[in-house]
């Protein structure tokens, strides 16, 4: 059986790497007796996948996990031993079972994200952001065509220039915390366009001319996103 695993990561778990969640999942389901089916060759691995990895630091209400299991579970069931296993800071909240035969990691194509700015500086300065000039910050983002911005290439080690605006399908001011200022943004996530919203967050600084070094800000993914036929964004949750 395939199973799509929705869950949180919050808190301290935001430090732990990509890495070390799949091997936290592993561990999980070896002791709950959750017993997966293992690739065919010369290499056998398990069949489980994170959807798309997350940026260390950032938190997430939308985090998702691909499991093919050896033998029938109900999603209860899945829900259920996992979260007996798992530390503070990773729940499973969803489970569904998945007919479709093509790789979830393959059907992403957005995200959206909460972006918290403080409203101090990390040095404790006061006033590191003021609302009106972020409201004009992601005014200013907003209308503009291009956003070129400089973007270190993993693979080749270069640092080329790459045009954010297009991956960026939505972005606004959203409300005044006690000790930050809100932002929503749904942006490209897949293989074959993606951003990080950093990138997002280090431009509205240049625009307001704060040093970004100097900002604290914290990033939520919320959910994650698979597109139909006719364009419209579904949530991973509800794919089958």
């Amino acid at each position: 059986m395939r199973f799509l695993v929705k869950w949180t990561k919050e808190g301290n778990m935001k430090y732990i790497s990509h890495l070390d969640i799949m091997r936290l999942f592993q561990r999980a389901l070896k002791r709950t007796d959750i017993k997966l089916k293992y690739s065919e060759g010369y290499s056998p691995h398990p069949k489980m996948s994170i959807a798309q990895p997350l940026s260390l630091g950032y938190t997430s209400l939308g985090e998702y996990i691909e499991l093919e299991t050896k033998e029938d579970f109900s999603t209860d069931t899945i829900i259920e031993r996992l979260n007996s296993a798992m530390p503070p800071g990773v729940l499973i909240t969803r489970c569904t079972e998945l007919k479709e035969n093509r790789k979830v990691s393959a059907l992403i194509v957005a995200a959206s994200y909460t972006i918290g700015l403080g409203k101090t500086g990390v040095d404790g300065s006061d006033h590191a952001v003021s609302e009106n000039a972020l409201v004009s910050a992601v005014e200013n983002f907003v209308k503009k065509k291009t956003i070129p911005v400089e973007k270190l290439q993993k693979k080749s080690g270069k640092v080329t220039e790459v045009d954010i605006r297009p991956m960026v399908r939505s972005l606004e001011y959203v409300s005044e915390e006690e000790d930050c200022f809100l932002l929503k943004t749904l942006v490209d996530t897949g293989s074959n366009s993606n951003i990080n919203p950093e990138l997002i967050t280090s431009k509205l600084c240049e625009y307001m001319k704060v040093l970004r070094e100097n900002l604290e800000a914290h990033t939520r993914r919320e959910e994650m996103f698979a597109e139909s036929a006719d364009g419209t964004l579904i949530p991973l949750y509800l794919l089958k």
